[in-house]
This record gives C-alpha cells, sequence and structure tokens, in this order.
C-alpha cells in the first residue's frame, strides 16, 4: 500500500487499500501507525484531498472506524 505525505500535526501520512478498504495513519507526534477497516472510498477521498486532513479526520474518522495499532 503506497501513502501519501500529509505533514500536519496529526497525520504524518496515510494509505488506503481499495480491495480491503483499509486505511493506515501514521501520526506525527508519536509514528504511531493505525489500521481502520471497512473505510469506503469516499471517505479516503475525502481525507486525501481536505484542506485540513487532521480536522477531516477527527470529524470523519477518529471515533467512527475501530482503530487498531500496528
Amino acid at each position: 500500500m503506497d501513502r501519501i505525505t500529509f505533514g500536519e500535526r496529526l497525520i504524518a501520512s496515510a494509505g488506503y487499500d481499495v480491495l480491503r478498504g483499509e486505511l493506515v495513519v501514521e501520526f506525527t507526534r508519536t509514528r504511531q501507525v493505525c489500521l481502520y477497516q471497512d473505510v469506503t472510498e469516499e471517505i479516503w477521498y475525502g481525507l486525501k484531498y481536505a484542506e485540513y486532513a487532521d480536522r477531516y479526520f477527527q470529524k470523519n474518522i477518529r471515533g467512527r472506524y475501530e482503530e487498531r495499532k500496528l
């Protein structure tokens, strides 16, 4: 899975596997990588093209999808 760099305060990078519906997010401060399952392409593209990815993540992903640390 390829990841794109965000360089935000919260999100360093993220990648998406369309076949599995899996979103992987690397956090900036901790460098922790977390997996979110059953994420739709719409949500991925929303994050990818958001003006403020951190805000989009907080509003549309965190707490809505189960988070598993990798």
